[in-house]
């Protein structure tokens, strides 16, 4: 063996990289002064610690600045422990040990890499390396250097640089795994804060291979972990790195909007110059349009969103600047136009854009109230094409039906779905058109039923396998009309017939009973959806099938599996269809007669909490305990009543590192009034949410969205406590991390921010995310939950008199606006129900009729009245709760009126529905709420008692209009029958407290008068 086949194997794989590996490969070159590697195998020990970089603490954020005052390392030959200081940026050996080496600006030569000892050469690689500024250039020219060993040096250099591994960041993560040669350890860099050492290698990394790479990988960490990141700038005052970092690595425009809300909590001026990042110089034009297009519509600049977004390529960008303006005049011109010039294309791609503009021509006419445009725009909508596509078709009826052409929006959707149709008719109270489309006469369903179901059976059988028989889906709009129409009996008759697991009617084996399954769900059945999933015979029940009723019951897949699986050890007696039945009940927060016993709730919690599994490892056999908790499950527990294995159960969760639970446990704490726990717990999870480990150099799957819930409730903590200095610390701490890249991060916090009635700040977020959602063409899901969210938010601040537009800086008008505009945005996806896009419009209008009232706007009152009514004629819901508002702002005429109307055509409706409780019930209560019309509100009200007597919804009504009638005892007698079923309902005490009051005040006025 030779010498150096001996020195090749005193060096580990694991350590043959970068200089290792060339010197080896290169033993055969003959120009090669042999005479540099006489100590060869301690020059080699000492590349691979270069190599490692081993762990060092971090030095001062000045050390590159002031490199002329950098110390150097020992002179001779370099040990492994001077090397791994070196790399750390500490420099005490060197002061404890100058060397005696060449001059300094002498070592920043290329020649000084080649030149002098073995320990030369090394410290003149370690100070090239320190002292970036004054050696780039030289380092740079030698990598190009003929004489291997100089270029290898060189190159050594460069990749620490690129790698972000400058003084003082040596420091990695404990058990992050990384090398300096490896892309991710900028994520270790990114980690300590050093944003100036990631800079260095994304400037280092320019022109080469792998600078596009480099730059995608700091702007994903950027973009999953923003939060953290803006977290520790704002700790230690490097704000301004980080704000370069996102200059340079600003990839798309949701970095470069990041770039500008950081600049803009910096208080740094924005203007022309730096509008853009220095990263968007490898941009094309169009997205650097797209970008400044953005942020004048987020800063209000109407004049430069609309000029800029008109350079774009894609008219679409034009279209969603000016409707977020509220510029419909110009949507219209620009709809009729692109409109026009598609007209003559007859391909399926331009009769699909032209569609979709003739869509936006009715949005923009329905807004302006322009006739011509309007009658123009319904034309080209009604006419179909038979190439078109269906998510086209869904358009066309979809946009007519939001902006209330209803009749003509069922008429198009007939035409390929009858059955979908009936159902949006039925959902728009058109009773006789849905009946009519349907094909079962209402008033033959007593005596037809069975044989129609029959025959929607034959024509099953007649179809191939996976394929399902309008006969069959005509039966479910059927049911829903029965429902509708309070004939539950029938209705359940349906579904019930329609259960066999036998008959395959969709792709992936979906069968009749899933298929009837999901249809309950759509309807709202929850209680049938428990009754027809399991047979009285069956023993078990498919993965769809579990899944459908997860869904149904708000719950997850595993969590109906794992319960129904621990609940046949808790009750064995049990029939798997009553143990089913349980666990649904469980889910639902239903008490079960079958699990009242607190030993089997113990019982239930020890099998979930450890839960033994069986694996195999090494030809052995290993038994492990894995907790099968989650969530879903402590809340079973919660309502239930059983709080305190709720509370273990989150401590167990809490312990094996679950961030939700850790926040619940927060939480709980917030809400026993215990703050100092709740803040030493939120501590706790802020670390573990913060930690950085191998998972998170590959992705932050939640975007930090943990941690800044951390951060959100140590402002709210600080507010209860008064301390409002550390309010407002914490308050500019989410400020700042609601500029993240991520607008998935943006929406999750600013949910949780409102669902804390925290709706300033989320105000402020939804403000700016609803703008940037707008022109994100991916994700009309997105957009629009953050417009309705957005809405709601305002509608609440509105309501406790708050001036919102100078708060939040939007008004409730423009936020209607953004939601109207959402909403043209969900007419494509086959995501939503049907019968949404009834109740959108609905929902719409409601906030149209409230604003309304709040101006005194008795014109604007009356069209959003008859537009309601246009909906649903018999809708109750805004008569229940706006018309008396309307009354007290002094518009009594306008108000009884449409209370009129409602109730004629309200008892028109009970008379031939006679059955139809809940009809009978609302509009007797909504009656109560207007006090008109009481003696025909008891007549209804008494009727839908007496279809459900069981019902305290019910009697709660009737008490209630007998109460206005003057009879305060009748209401008092029933009232109180009715808290004994529902003793937990706080309206019952309330009612019974208000009776009570009059009782007592008219016994008081009878002894009055009875003195003498």
């Amino acid at each position: 063996m030779t010498r150096l086949q001996l020195l090749s194997r005193r060096i580990p794989p694991r350590v043959m990289s970068g200089f290792t590996r060339w010197f080896f490969q290169r033993l055969s070159l003959r120009n090669i002064d042999r005479s540099r590697w006489v100590r060869l195998p301690v020059a080699l020990a000492a590349v691979a610690v270069v190599v490692q970089l081993g762990p060092t603490p971090r030095a001062s954020a000045q050390e590159e600045a002031s490199s002329d005052s950098a110390k150097t390392a020992t002179s001779g030959l370099v040990d492994d422990a001077a090397l791994g200081q070196g790399l750390g940026g500490n420099d005490t050996v060197a002061e404890k040990a100058p060397s005696a080496g060449p001059p300094a600006d002498d070592v920043l030569r290329p020649s000084s890499l080649a030149g002098g000892s073995y320990a030369e050469r090394q410290r003149a690689t370690l100070e090239m390396w320190r002292k970036r500024t004054r050696s780039r250039e030289a380092v740079q020219d030698a990598a190009r250097n003929s004489d291997p060993e100089v270029a290898e040096r060189a190159e050594w250099i460069l990749r620490q640089w690129r790698s972000g591994a400058l003084p003082g960041t040596g420091q990695m993560p404990v058990g992050s795994g990384q090398t300096a040669d490896e892309p991710s350890a900028l994520a270790a860099v990114l980690e300590q804060g050093m944003f100036d050492a990631v800079l260095v290698a994304v400037e280092e990394s320019a022109g080469t291979i792998e600078f596009d790479q480099i730059k995608s990988r700091v702007a994903q960490f950027l973009t999953e972990r923003f939060p953290m990141y803006v977290n520790q700038a704002l700790a230690e005052g490097t704000e301004p790195d980080l704000l370069r970092l996102l200059d340079a690595v600003a990839v798309d425009h949701h970095l470069a909007i990041a770039r500008i809300d950081l600049m803009r909590m910096l208080e740094i001026p924005v203007d022309a110059e730096n509008r853009l990042p220095s990263a968007s110089s490898s941009w094309s034009q169009d997205e650097k349009q797209a970008t400044l297009a953005i942020l004048a519509s987020l800063r209000g600049d109407e004049s430069e969103a609309l000029q800029t977004a008109a350079k774009l390529s894609d008219p679409k960008w034009l279209r969603t600047a000016r409707s977020l303006f509220g510029r419909w005049d110009l949507i219209a011109e620009q709809s009729a136009a692109e409109s026009d010039r598609l007209e003559s294309q007859s391909d399926a791609e331009a009769i699909d854009r032209r569609i979709d503009w003739c869509a936006w021509s009715l949005a923009a006419a329905h807004r302006l109230d322009d006739q011509s445009l309007r009658k123009r725009a319904i034309e080209c909508l009604m006419e179909s094409h038979p190439s078109e596509s269906e998510d086209t078709t869904r358009l066309r009826w979809r946009s007519l039906a939001v902006h209330g052409e209803v009749d003509l929006a069922i008429e198009i959707l007939a035409r390929t779905d009858r059955a979908t149709a009936a159902k949006v008719a039925a959902a728009a109270s058109r009773y006789d058109r849905a009946v009519e489309l349907a094909g079962y006469p209402l008033d033959q369903v007593d005596t037809d039923l069975d044989r129609w179901i029959e025959q929607a059976f034959d024509a099953q059988t007649a179809l191939s396998l996976g394929q399902l028989a309008p006969e069959i889906e005509r039966l479910y709009a059927l049911a829903r009309i029965l429902i509708q129409v309070g004939d539950l009996d029938n209705a359940r008759r349906i579904y019930q017939q329609l259960t066999p697991r036998e008959i395959i009617v969709e792709s992936n084996s979906v069968t009749l009973r899933d298929k009837t399954l999901a249809e309950l769900v759509s309807a709202n059945q929850l209680d049938w959806l428990i009754e027809l999933a399991v047979a009285p015979e069956e023993t078990s029940v498919g993965a769809r099938t579990r899944s459908i009723v997860a869904w149904g019951l708000n719950s997850q897949f595993d969590t109906v599996t794992t319960l129904l699986d621990r609940i046949r050890i808790v009750l064995p007696k049990e029939s798997f269809r009553d143990r089913f039945r349980i666990v649904c009940q469980l889910l639902r927060g239903e008490p079960s007669e079958s699990l009242r016993d607190p030993d089997d709730f113990e019982h239930l919690f020890d099998l979930l909490a450890s839960h033994p599994r069986v694996s195999r490892a090494g030809g052995r056999i290993v038994q492990t305990e894995t907790v099968l908790l989650d969530l879903d499950m402590i809340d079973v527990f919660s309502q239930q009543g059983q709080f305190d294995l709720a509370r273990r159960g989150l401590q167990i969760l809490a312990r094996d590192g679950d961030l939700d639970a850790q926040l619940r446990l927060v939480e709980t704490e917030m809400r026993r009034g215990d703050d100092a726990s709740a803040s030493m717990l939120c501590d706790q999870a802020m670390e573990a949410a913060s930690v950085f480990g191998q998972t998170q150099t590959r992705i932050t799957v939640d975007h930090g969205l943990a941690y800044a819930k951390t951060i959100a409730i140590k402002w709210m903590l600080a507010r209860r406590a008064g301390d409002h200095e550390a309010a407002e610390r914490w308050k500019r701490r989410i400020r700042f991390m609601f500029a993240s890249p991520s607008l998935t991060f943006r929406k999750d916090l600013a949910e949780y921010l409102s669902e804390g009635e925290q709706d300033e700040l989320a105000a402020e977020a939804l403000r700016d995310l609803t703008v940037l959602l707008a022109f994100d063409n991916e994700d009309e899901a997105g957009f629009f939950f953050a417009a309705t969210a957005l809405g709601s938010v305002i509608d609440r601040l509105a309501e406790s008199n708050l001036e919102v537009s100078g708060t939040v800086g939007i008004s409730p008008e423009q936020a209607a606006r953004r939601t109207g505009v959402a909403v043209l945005r969900i007419l494509k996806p086959d995501r939503y129900p049907d019968t949404a896009y009834i109740s959108l419009p609905l929902s719409l209008l409601k906030g149209e009729l409230t604003r309304a009232i709040d101006r005194r706007d008795a014109a604007e009152v009356k069209r959003a009245i008859a537009a309601i009514e246009n909906f649903d004629p018999v809708n109750i819901d805004f008569a229940e709760s706006l018309l008396p508002k309307l009354r007290k702002a002094g518009m009594k005429e306008i108000a009884d009126q449409a209370f009129d109307r409602l109730m004629d055509r309200g008892i028109e409706h009970t008379d031939r529905f006679g059955t139809d409780a809940t009809s009978l019930n609302n509009l007797a209560w909504t009656a109560a709420m207007n006090e008109r019309r009481l003696e025909e509100a008891l007549r209804l009200s008494e009727r839908a008692v007496f279809l459900e007597p069981d019902s305290v919804v019910y009697r709660d009504t009737l008490a209630e209009v007998l109460f206005l009638l003057g009879e305060p005892g009748q209401a008092l007698a029933i009232e109180s029958a009715c808290l004994l079923d529902e003793p937990d309902e706080w309206h019952l005490h309330q009612q019974i407290q208000k009776y009570q009051a009059k009782l007592d005040a008219g016994e008081n006025e009878v002894d009055a008068a009875g003195q003498p």
